[in-house]
């Protein structure tokens, strides 16, 4: 089942392994709590997709 609990560790778990750069368009903070948001979108099309809901 997918859970809240569940997308908050997988964004976490994300946010922790991704290594983004510093520029003017983001900092490493704000590319980071992307990659999170980005992994729970993810996860929920596709389990909604596989027939969950």
């Amino acid at each position: 089942k997918l859970d809240e609990a569940t997308l908050e560790r997988l964004a976490k778990i994300c946010a922790g392994a991704c290594r983004p750069i510093d520029d003017k368009r983001g900092t490493i903070e704000f590319r980071r709590k992307v990659a999170g948001v980005l992994a729970k979108r993810v996860a929920t099309t596709a389990y909604e997709r596989a027939g969950g809901k």
